[in-house]
């Protein structure tokens, strides 16, 4: 079965980071991330991702 997982951020670089990691872990068939316009840092780090299968919005 496929899944998607959801995933919304606002300034939480760090457990964002933790939360993706688990998330491909769980095996996922996507993950789709929301960036809420942080501040942080977060835009610079999810663009730097290569993971297949994400999304950024």
């Amino acid at each position: 079965m496929k899944c998607t997982a959801l995933i919304v951020t606002f300034n939480r670089l760090e457990k964002l980071k933790k939360s993706v990691r688990e998330t491909v872990k769980a095996g996922f068939s996507s993950i789709v991330i929301v960036n809420n316009g942080s501040s942080d840092g977060t835009r610079e780090w999810l663009s730097s991702l290569s993971e297949p299968g994400i999304t950024i919005l």
